[in-house]
């Protein structure tokens, strides 16, 4: 298990619960920003990787693909081998829920497997999800939803 500091997921989850969550417009040309996570106990190349996944993440939620109701996904042979069976059926179970459309399905999974190196888990594919969620303009129902299974999650792994 990595320690915090080395973590790029660790740096996403501080970043979405001392400013994005509480609807502060991220900059992430700030210095202070980043002498801030270097103060958290990151390490700047952590940070400089999470910077990129979220520019990564701002990309994709501008290109304007309009979702098919009529798609099937399948899994490419990379992606099944990166991504385990738990992981892939929570990505479906979520889609057939209403919380992902494809289009925001198609970006849990392209930016899941940005941080392929941090390991991905079930609680790495909840925390991306949210994620893309809150960066997605009209998806506050999925959000709330969303929030509410990592936020559960979290309270319960603490049990």
């Amino acid at each position: 298990m990595m320690k915090k500091e080395e973590s790029v997921l660790s740096v996403l989850m501080y970043l979405f619960h001392h400013h994005m969550e509480k609807d502060n417009q991220l900059n992430l040309n700030d210095t202070q920003l980043v002498e801030e996570l270097k103060s958290a106990g990151f390490h700047a190349h952590n940070i400089g990787k999470a910077f990129r996944w979220l520019h990564r993440l701002l990309e994709l939620t501008e290109e304007k693909t309009p979702p098919s109701t009529h798609s099937f996904r399948v899994f490419s042979e990379e992606e099944i081998w990166l991504i385990n069976i738990e992981c892939r059926n929570y990505i479906l179970s979520l889609e057939r829920q209403g919380i992902l459309t494809p289009q925001t399905r198609e970006m849990v999974i392209h930016q899941t497997l940005e941080l392929i190196n941090e390991g991905v888990d079930l609680n790495l594919l909840k925390w991306v999800t949210l994620m893309v969620l809150f960066n997605m303009p009209d998806c506050e129902n999925a959000l709330s939803h969303m929030e509410f299974l990592v936020l559960n999650n979290a309270v319960e792994s603490i049990h």
